[in-house]
């Protein structure tokens, strides 16, 4: 069995069922309840690690969230002055992407600098100085991410969508 320094990678990772991330190696079909090695915070990508602290643990809402909160806050120069419109369902798993965005954009509730409408579909709408960014899933995504998520794939999962390029999942709207 390969040690956490020595298994490189996103395939083999599992969460516990504290949330936490432990290696899996590819070739061995393990219980995400064994009690194998497991990879610290320090072994997921170090956002993802500390979005893992902040929200209790990883799922692909949250994920998402991060992304999206990044992209508002890249896009704008900062957060001084950015006001952020979340649209989710307003429960988990979805609702989860509004702890995400407020982590990757420093909008926050106790700002006052981002609210919540309910919606079917998670989106948000970033505004500074009077420009506005929309960034909403690609079409046909929700659906797919609700048919893969299982708390035994939870990190997996995460990582994956934390790593594909921004244009395979986002789709953005200035005005």
């Amino acid at each position: 069995m390969q040690t956490p320094s020595e298994y490189q990678g996103g395939e083999g990772l599992k969460a516990d069922e504290g949330g936490w991330a432990k290696v899996v190696p590819p070739t061995e079909k393990r219980s995400f309840l064994s009690r194998d090695p497991f990879v610290s915070p320090m072994d997921l990508p170090e956002e993802l690690a500390a979005l893992q602290r902040f929200h209790g643990h990883l799922g692909i809402y949250v994920t998402l969230g991060l992304r999206m909160g990044a992209i508002g806050k890249r896009t704008f120069g900062g957060y001084k002055g950015l006001r952020a419109s979340v649209s989710t369902v307003p429960k988990p798993p979805m609702m989860c992407v509004v702890d995400g965005i407020q982590f990757g954009s420093a909008c926050t509730m106790g700002k006052g600098n981002i609210a919540i409408e309910p919606s079917t579909e998670p989106a948000v709408t970033f505004e500074k100085e009077g420009r506005r960014l929309t960034i909403r899933l690609k079409p046909g995504l929700r659906e797919r991410i609700d048919g893969e998520m299982s708390h035994e794939t939870e990190i997996e999962r995460s990582v994956h969508y934390f790593r594909v390029p921004e244009d395979e999942v986002f789709d953005l709207s200035e005005g």
